[in-house]
């Protein structure tokens, strides 16, 4: 009985953990620090950002994107092209294996068109990725506020080194 009582106070403790861990990994790939800026009320459209990352070996392709919050969802590159900012929309981003996708702010993101509802700072979005190989990752991104750069107060989207993987930041420069 003791044990029972010790593993459920070793769980309990560990819980804030496992739900801060941020990152959901499926097949060799994972979606981590996932997370959206609030839009205003009325607003039809907002933005989502994470890193993508696969193991050294394996390779796939993000197809699409899908979020309950929203009508439809595409992933969007921008660029500049002369003194004028470009955004186009992709038909995917391939994966090569050991390598880290970054999605954030004036780069590739992720629109969220036709907004069933107002993204409100503190909530949590559900949003769907889908890859060719991996099928289907769930994650959950935290709602920051309008002008946000990064998730939980950061200046950036946050990327792993700890594995040495290389990062390619979608920015076209």
């Amino acid at each position: 009985m003791r044990l029972k009582i010790r593993a459920l106070a070793v769980l309990a403790a560990l819980a804030p953990v496992l739900t801060e861990a941020h990152e959901v990994t499926v097949k060799g790939v994972t979606v981590a620090h996932a997370w959206v800026r609030a839009t205003p009320e009325g607003a039809k459209v907002g933005s989502a950002f994470a890193e993508i990352k696969t193991d050294k070996d394996t390779s796939d392709r993000l197809v699409s994107i899908s979020s309950p919050v929203a009508g439809r969802a595409e992933i969007h590159s921008m660029a500049m092209e002369g003194d004028v900012m470009k955004m186009r929309r992709l038909d995917g981003i391939d994966l090569k294996p050991g390598e880290s996708v970054v999605l954030k702010p004036m780069a590739s993101h992720v629109m969220l068109f036709d907004l069933k509802q107002p993204l409100k700072e503190g909530d949590l979005v559900k949003l769907t990725l889908t890859f060719a190989k991996a099928g289907p990752i769930e994650v959950e991104g935290t709602v920051e506020p309008p002008g946000a750069k990064g998730p939980h107060g950061f200046d950036k989207q946050p990327v792993d080194d700890s594995m040495g993987e290389m990062h390619h930041d979608m920015s076209h420069d």
